[in-house]
């Protein structure tokens, strides 16, 4: 008899040969999981197991923007004419546009070639081929500013090269990602299944830690009149990785329902570890980028707001939050975010879901 071929973790029907299959499309649509799931290979989104990446995936299409269409001319301006901005405000602005352009490089590679290959739920998979496209969106992006600064491709994206604490920085993102990189990966087993959940925590810190010094020294130099095209480019791009953070804490939440003995005490201290880990680097990289302070900006409020954003990404996955910081010191950066940017707030507008029939499952 012919082995079935495989794609991705599950057995399809198609054969050389063809032969009756026993399992019904709902018995298949229900045994779904985000990885080691039934998989036949054709994305069948109709009706759904995870309705809850079918509405991502919906505001993501709301989302749709091209960074050729922001208007840059008043940032053009205020970058070449003398005296505008400070030689600490121009430094800062090239190591945020640095590190932005390196981590949504290393994220598009990254998503396209080593998650999406181990999900086996095609709502899921869906959401993911379009965040890849989003990503790569940021990286024409970090692009379109560089040219319309006439700023040297060099210097912003060989900057890692020169600046040692972006060097560092961008290591540990690689060396996070680097266990389900690997050809021989897979899931299917305890260890494998438990690496990819901390390569899905690893993905949360990027998308919901990492950049968050960078949107907020962009922001700042907006909220101060300076660079507003540059800053409105990086509030669609906030607007995006906030969809980002989203997708990926339902997939952690989702595998630790399918699979909660990979949830252990000593796999969360482990998270608990990379969360912190990662938030003082981050906090180490703002200092970094703007010094003893610059434009109300101070080690004391930059500590603080990744402080309240690591704790945020914490909770969201069942991890207890690991600093005391319960507020955000820049309340102003919400309406930077959701304001003009956005007509309805996502987590209090509704999509409408695509229908589940009479399929069922644990809930």
């Amino acid at each position: 008899m012919t082995k079935p071929k495989t794609i991705g973790k599950g057995t399809v029907d198609f054969k050389q040969e063809f032969a009756s299959s026993k399992a019904t499309n709902a018995q298949m649509i229900n045994n779904r999981k985000i990885i080691n799931g039934d998989d036949d290979g054709l994305m069948q989104v109709y009706p759904l197991k995870h309705p809850e990446a079918m509405t991502i995936f919906k505001a993501q299409l709301a989302n749709t923007w091209m960074p050729e269409e922001v208007e840059m001319t008043r940032d053009i301006e205020q970058w070449n004419k003398k005296g505008h901005l400070t030689d600490r405000e121009r430094t800062l602005f090239k190591r945020c546009l640095a590190f932005a352009s390196n981590l949504d490089g290393i994220l598009t590679d990254s998503l396209v070639t080593n998650v999406s290959r181990h999900v086996t739920s095609p709502e899921v998979r869906l959401v993911l081929a379009r965040q890849g496209f989003e990503e790569a969106l940021h990286v024409l992006s970090y692009a379109v500013m560089i040219e319309a600064l006439s700023m040297d491709s060099e210097e912003i994206y060989g900057m890692y090269r020169q600046d040692k604490v972006l060097y560092e920085k961008n290591r540990h993102v690689l060396e996070s990602l680097g266990k389900i990189a690997h050809p021989d990966f897979k899931t299917g087993t305890f260890s494998g299944d438990q690496t990819f959940l901390e390569a899905c925590v690893t993905y949360q810190i990027l998308e919901g830690v990492y950049f968050f010094i960078v949107f907020l020294l962009f922001y700042i130099l907006k909220r101060n009149n300076k660079m507003p095209g540059s800053a409105e480019m990086i509030q669609f791009i906030n607007r995006d990785e906030d969809l980002h953070v989203r997708i990926f804490s339902f997939m952690i939440n989702t595998i630790k329902k399918d699979q909660p003995e990979l949830w252990t005490k000593e796999f969360q201290d482990k998270m608990a570890s990379h969360f912190k880990s990662s938030a003082e680097l981050e906090i180490s990289w703002g200092i970094h980028c703007m010094g003893d302070g610059v434009l109300g900006l101070n080690p004391v409020n930059i500590r603080q707001y990744i402080e309240f954003i690591a704790n945020t990404r914490m909770q969201a996955i069942g991890l207890p939050p690991a600093y005391k910081a319960r507020a955000n010191p820049f309340p102003w950066i919400d309406e930077m975010t959701q304001g003009s940017m956005i007509e309805t707030n996502f987590f209090e507008g509704r999509v409408r879901e695509y229908a589940s029939g009479t399929l069922t499952w644990d809930e």
